[in-house]
């Protein structure tokens, strides 16, 4: 028989600490903390970005969710990652609270340039 596997417990000490090795991350221009109900609890932006963003992306999340539930076997959203010609928005879901991370990518190949001329070929 195996143990049970326990959740960690995301604490406020828990929360500060995530945020706060984000912040320092380079290209971290915006960080969202939400509960598991999507309520944004800590986080860098505006209040009304923040709803927003939380709203948007906890849609987005369920939708993905339910793809994934269809696979067969059925899998679990570990990492969301949507990237714009500007930034790339991670999202990772966990048991207790969700981290969606807006950052800048440098892309070491392209530059912006490159991209706006690739762009209008499509």
């Amino acid at each position: 028989m195996q143990a049970a596997e326990t959740e960690p417990k995301r604490t406020k000490s828990y929360i500060d600490e995530v945020y706060r090795l984000l912040e320092k991350k380079p290209g971290v221009e915006e960080i969202l903390i939400m509960n598991r109900s999507g309520v944004p609890i800590k986080t860098s932006m505006e209040r009304q970005d923040a709803l927003q963003h939380a709203c948007l992306y906890e849609n987005l999340r369920e939708k993905c969710q339910a793809f994934l539930s269809k696979m067969e076997p059925p899998q679990l959203l570990t990492m969301l990652r949507v990237r714009t010609r500007f930034h790339e928005v991670l999202l990772t879901p966990d048991g207790k609270i969700t981290v969606l991370v807006v950052q800048n990518p440098k892309d070491t190949h392209l530059k912006v340039e490159d991209l706006n001329r690739h762009s209008s070929n499509f």
